[in-house]
């Protein structure tokens, strides 16, 4: 079984020999080329490059696309900064009585880059390895868009600018499901309580509407603000925070552990990762990362860490 079918195999819900593993990708991912972040995200065959010899060299179950929270809000026409060795980020908030302009947000900033990205990587390493794409949550966005002034501001302005959000990200998704990706990652860690969040989830069903549309799976990555996976319902049929809070949740189907991110420097505690494995029935658990993968972590960490987590013999 290659690392394709293994993930296939998982997110459908048939009983695999061990979780899968998928840690987020960051700015790692300029090392093995050696290239900048600007260059990184500015191009789209050095990203391309980075991704696969990443995942080669490192051997994780996926090529996912980066962690890259200011894509969208660039599209949308924020300004952005960039700080050599880290991710970029908004420079200037907009105003927040100035309404979303979504037309042609598919051809703004660097999503093209994006399309084209993931077009590639589908149709070249599609067969051996699942492509997993990314997007960021749309109160993630409205937060990068529009900064504090969204805790002073009118729920109905709020429900309303996320709404005109959520339709740009429902073509961002149908474009990724027309190039045939094997799931799609909603990463959302705007700082939120379960509360809000429920109360805000009509942005996200249509999202993971169209995700079960294209019958491919989607994870919804949660904040760590989050209290209880239980609040948010059906929304996805996989979910991605911490191990106390997803490992506890009966309502989630699939569960995805974020991994702290002392993970990579102490020694890991397989008996226990192992007995979780066995009391979900080895068929609900995969295992992730907190934080993207950085520069800060070194190559020999990384690849005994990976290796063990994706070792059959170590959940057997």
């Amino acid at each position: 079984m290659n690392q394709k079918e293994l993930v296939q195999k998982f997110f459908k819900g048939r009983a695999v020999t061990r979780p899968p593993f998928l840690p987020l990708p960051g700015t790692y991912l300029v090392k093995v080329d050696q290239v900048t972040i600007p260059t990184l995200l500015q191009d789209d065959s050095t990203l391309y490059s980075s991704l696969i010899n990443t995942q080669k060299l490192l051997g994780y179950d996926a090529i996912i696309l980066p962690i890259d929270t200011s894509l969208e809000a660039e599209a949308f026409g924020a300004k952005l900064q960039w700080n050599g060795t880290e991710m970029p980020v908004v420079a200037e908030h907009l105003p927040m009585e100035r309404e979303i302009d979504e037309a042609d947000f598919l051809e703004r900033g660097r999503v093209p880059i994006i399309k084209e990205v993931v077009e590639r990587l589908v149709a070249v390493q599609g067969k051996e390895l699942p492509i997993i794409a990314t997007i960021s949550g749309p109160f993630t966005i409205l937060q990068q868009l529009y900064g504090k002034e969204i805790e002073s501001a009118d729920t109905e302005l709020i429900k309303s600018r996320l709404e005109t959000i959520t339709q740009a990200l429902i073509g961002l998704c149908k474009s990724f499901g027309d190039a045939k990706v094997d799931g799609i990652l909603i990463n959302e860690e705007a700082e939120m309580t379960s509360d809000q969040m429920k109360e805000l989830s009509r942005a996200y069903k249509p999202i993971f509407n169209v995700i079960k549309f294209y019958n491919i799976f989607g994870i919804f990555r949660l904040p760590d603000e989050i209290e209880s996976a239980e609040s948010i319902g059906d929304l996805s049929d996989a979910i991605l925070g911490p191990m106390g809070l997803v490992v506890n949740s009966k309502s989630v189907r699939t569960k995805g552990i974020a991994l702290p991110d002392s993970v990579w420097e102490e020694a890991l505690k397989f008996d226990e990762l192992s007995a979780m494995w066995k009391d979900n029935k080895k068929r609900r658990l995969f295992f992730s990362t907190r934080s993207p993968l950085n520069l800060e972590i070194s190559l020999n960490d990384l690849q005994e860490k990976t290796a063990m987590f994706c070792a059959e013999e170590k959940w057997a």
